[in-house]
């Protein structure tokens, strides 16, 4: 893993941009990846306030050393205007998650979260082809996944969320890019065998509410989160009390880490 007698004047660094970053899990992950490969790039955290992302973004333009920067929450939608160019699959889901500084100095913006997901399951061994799939939020990383779980076989997509019209919205967009009706918006209320995924942010703090009534979760479902800290999130550890499957949002990160690290390496490894 990179450290600070390892980081020299050549070093190139890559950021994770977001509000709050205190729970970010990526740098310690993809520094022992660049690590690994011999590549002398340092990940790093950098707290960015809403209020202060243009600010921010035109200044880590202009580092040349930056190669690129991940990005979560709150900023995957709003970072889409800010890049000078987008790469099909993230302009399709409508949420950024990496940028990379290209070779003419552009920042293009990428999408990962969908396919590191996914790879997240498999890796444990969580099905998904001919499954139904519960997806609680309709942001940045709900679209990406939802995407990802109609390609990775799911045969239903139920999208809850507290505006209705994001949650139709997401259903709409899968179903236009697919070709048939597989998403529709819903209730947060599970069906049995369902994957249950919380996409939102809420577990983030202990204090959060909870995005939907524990108690309707049943054994013969998987409780699904994207949040990797805490990495057993209170909805998680009352779905295990119930002999629910539980997978952890620090899947995603290691599912999605390799392949973002290859992806900065291509240029600048």
């Amino acid at each position: 893993m990179v450290n600070c007698c390892q980081i020299k004047g050549t070093t190139r660094l890559m950021g994770i941009i977001g509000d709050p970053i205190v729970q970010a899990k990526t740098p310690a992950t993809i520094n022992a990846i660049f690590s690994s490969r011999g590549a002398d790039i340092a990940c790093v955290p950098l707290q960015v306030p809403v209020q202060e992302l243009g600010t921010i973004w035109a200044g880590l333009k202009g580092m040349p050393n930056l190669v690129g920067f991940g990005i979560t929450l709150p900023h995957k939608q709003t970072a889409l205007a800010l890049c000078d160019s987008l790469d099909p699959l993230a302009k399709r889901v409508g949420a950024v998650n990496v940028v990379r500084r290209e070779r003419d100095g552009s920042l293009r913006g990428y999408q990962f979260d969908g396919k590191g997901f996914v790879r997240g399951l498999q890796a444990n061994g969580i099905a998904t082809e001919n499954r139904g799939v519960l997806i609680l939020g309709a942001g940045g990383a709900a679209v990406a996944i939802a995407f990802a779980l109609v390609e990775a076989g799911a045969n239903s997509i139920t999208v809850s969320n507290r505006t209705l019209d994001k949650a139709e919205a997401l259903a709409e967009a899968v179903n236009a890019e697919f070709g048939y009706t597989v998403a529709r918006a819903g209730p947060a209320k599970p069906l049995a065998g369902q994957l249950v995924i919380n996409a939102t942010s809420l577990g983030l703090k202990e204090t959060d509410a909870l995005p939907l009534d524990p108690g309707l979760l049943q054994p013969g479902m998987t409780m699904a989160e994207v949040i990797a800290q805490p990495e057993t999130t209170r909805l998680l550890a009352e779905a295990e009390a119930r002999g629910v499957e539980c997978h952890s949002g620090i899947h995603m990160i290691r599912g999605q880490v390799g392949l973002i690290a290859e992806h900065i390496c291509e240029i600048w490894g």
